[in-house]
């Protein structure tokens, strides 16, 4: 079954939570393409393209006060990716959802407990293409 091409400049959508943080990006939620190929004038993201995603993020713990951090694409799902393509690197698809990591940079700071450790936390995140009319699969 043949999905949504995934192109520079696409947005990302990430789930509030990870673990008990819950994380609001404050920056541009976006991929960049590298791929040759492009769509409306704009590269296709090609695998890889997910590993250069960093988009700074706020976060809150109740008890805490705010910590800054950043999000990043740790996997993507089996189904975001074109399974056969001829330049031998692979399409990024929209699919259903990638593992997205948020990795602390200034800790949420408690009263009583101190800061937060800075060890990352596991999401969800999705790509919300702006064309629909390129699919592959």
């Amino acid at each position: 079954m043949s999905d949504t091409i995934i192109v520079n400049g696409d947005q990302l959508q990430f789930d509030p939570m990870f673990g008990n943080r819950q994380v609001t990006p404050v920056g541009p939620a976006i991929i960049s393409g590298s791929g040759l190929a492009s769509i409306n004038q704009q590269k296709m993201c090609i695998l890889g393209d997910e590993k250069k995603v960093q988009v700074p993020a706020q976060y809150q713990i109740p008890g805490y006060s705010p910590g800054m951090g950043l999000l990043t694409i740790a996997a993507l799902g089996g189904d975001q990716q074109a399974p056969r393509c001829t330049n031998g690197v692979a399409l990024l698809l929209k699919g259903q959802q990638f593992i997205a990591r948020f990795t602390p940079t200034q800790p949420a700071i408690s009263a009583s407990n101190g800061p937060d450790v800075p060890a990352p936390s596991m999401g969800k995140g999705r790509f919300i293409p702006k064309q629909s009319f390129a699919s592959a699969g």
